[in-house]
């Protein structure tokens, strides 16, 4: 059964786990966003992240948006449930995301084999995230990522651009994508 965002609001102890990870889920009284996304509607905020960023449900698919408080915005998930996947398995995925400069090969890398300093800087700050995978994955349904670094890109370079996604700051500057997106990326 897939993950949605009332199942994930109702259950407190999968959200006071996930927030380790750095996302918070947002409560049914979530400030307004900053932001603007058009074409797509309907929209809902389901977490933040860090300083200022949105995690956001958007379009008839609810595709999930991620969007910066620094104006940089893009798809990086077809779903809530990939999404969580990507986030239990990689709460770094950001950072590997721009290292990687949008090549695929690399964010598999750094997803994969050469994740270490990722992992150990995120294990350093949150030890109970190892203890945390398995319970979350078991709670919500989930399953460790087969691809997740194609996944990423897909949402990111494919998805977005499929649906002329723009987003724009409340003063009507448009956001720039998370990566450039390249030619030789799926």
């Amino acid at each position: 059964m897939a993950v949605t965002l009332a199942k994930l609001k109702a259950d407190v102890k999968a959200r006071d786990m996930l927030s380790s990870f750095d996302l918070r889920v947002a409560g049914d009284n979530a400030d307004p966003p900053w932001f603007d996304t058009a074409p797509l509607a309907p929209f809902e905020i389901v977490a933040t992240k860090g300083a200022g960023c949105i995690y956001a449900l958007t379009g008839p698919h609810e595709h999930v948006l991620f969007v910066t408080s620094e104006g940089q915005a893009s798809l990086i998930a077809a779903s809530l449930q990939e999404c969580l996947e990507l986030v239990i398995a990689h709460p770094y995925w950001e950072d590997a995301l721009r290292s990687s400069g949008g090549d695929l090969e690399t964010l598999r890398g750094l997803l994969g084999e050469d994740a270490g300093d990722f992992e150990d800087e995120i294990l350093d700050d949150n030890p109970e995230i190892e203890d945390y995978r398995p319970l979350l994955r078991k709670r919500l349904g989930l399953r460790e990522p087969a691809d997740a670094a194609q996944s990423l890109l897909h949402a990111v370079t494919t998805l977005g651009a499929g649906i002329n996604l723009k987003v724009r700051a409340s003063d009507g500057h448009p956001c720039e994508p998370l990566i450039g997106v390249s030619s030789g990326t799926p």
